[in-house]
C-alpha cells in the first residue's frame, strides 16, 4: 500500500540550492527527490521508508532507498549529508527527540536539518477540541491515526532543540479565514495570510516548517 505520494511546497522552498548531497526521510514514493533532482541533476538523493510498496516506486527515481521501521532501528547510512529532509514523519514516531538526535549525527558539519510537523492547535482543530471533539481519524490529517506525538508552535521548538540542534530558520504555513471574501479579493487574502501567520504562527497554520544545523 502506498502510505505517502504528496509534494510538500514549502520544504523543498526550505532545501539549499548547494545541497548535492541529501537524505529524505519518510521519502514515501521519492516525489520530492525527484523534484530536487529535477531542479540539479548533480544531487544525490538517498531515501528512507517503512513500506516495501514505496521502496518499489521510489528507487525508480532516488538513488537508494533504504526500508526501516525508525521506531525500532535505523540504518547505518555509511555517509554524510549537505541536508537531512523529514517532512510530517517524527510525529509518527514515540520518541521524535531522540529519532532527530540520531538522524542529525549523519549532518555534515554546517549542513541544514529540515522538519516539517503538523500543528494540532490550528483554528479548526482547536474548535472541534472545545467542542469536546478528540477523535482519531484513518484518513489522514492532524488526527491521524497513527500519529503518536502531537506539537504546537512551542513544543515543536523545544522538540528540536532537545535533539541538539539549533533553529535557524522557522514558518507557520496556513492561511486566515476569510471564506467568499479570498476570491473576491484575491491580494487581501495574500496579505492576511502573511500578518495572521507572522502574528499568531500557532493559531492559524496546519504546519510547521523549521530549518536547523547542529548547535
Amino acid at each position: 500500500m502506498i502510505d505517502y505520494d504528496a509534494f510538500n511546497h514549502e520544504v523543498f522552498s526550505q532545501v539549499p540550492a548547494n545541497a548535492i548531497n541529501i537524505l529524505d526521510i519518510g521519502c514515501g514514493t521519492g516525489i520530492m527527490g525527484k523534484v530536487l533532482k529535477d531542479q540539479n541533476p548533480l544531487r544525490k538523493v538517498y531515501g528512507l521508508t517503512y513500506s516495501n510498496t514505496e521502496r518499489e516506486v521510489a528507487i525508480q527515481v532516488l538513488d537508494e532507498v533504504w526500508v526501516a521501521d525508525i521506531n525500532n532501528s535505523i540504518p547505518n547510512f555509511n555517509d554524510k549529508y549537505d541536508c537531512i529532509i523529514l517532512s510530517h514523519i517524527l510525529e509518527h514516531t514515540f520518541y521524535p527527540d531522540k529519532v532527530l538526535k540520531q538522524v542529525s549525527g549523519y549532518l555534515k558539519p554546517g549542513g541544514t536539518v529540515i522538519v516539517a510537523l503538523p500543528n494540532i492547535l490550528m483554528f479548526r482543530q482547536r474548535a472541534k477540541f472545545l467542542l469536546g471533539k478528540f477523535k482519531y481519524s484513518p484518513n489522514g490529517g492532524l488526527m491521524d491515526d497513527t500519529h503518536f506525538r502531537f506539537f504546537d508552535w512551542e513544543t515543536a521548538q523545544e522538540m528540536i532543540t532537545s535533539a541538539g540542534l539549533k533553529i535557524t530558520n522557522k514558518q507557520s504555513a496556513g492561511n486566515f479565514p476569510l471564506g467568499f471574501i479570498r476570491k473576491l479579493m484575491f491580494g487581501l487574502g495574500a496579505k492576511a495570510d502573511k500578518f495572521a501567520l507572522k502574528k499568531w504562527p500557532g493559531l492559524f497554520g496546519f504546519q510547521f516548517i523549521f530549518t536547523a544545523t547542529n548547535a
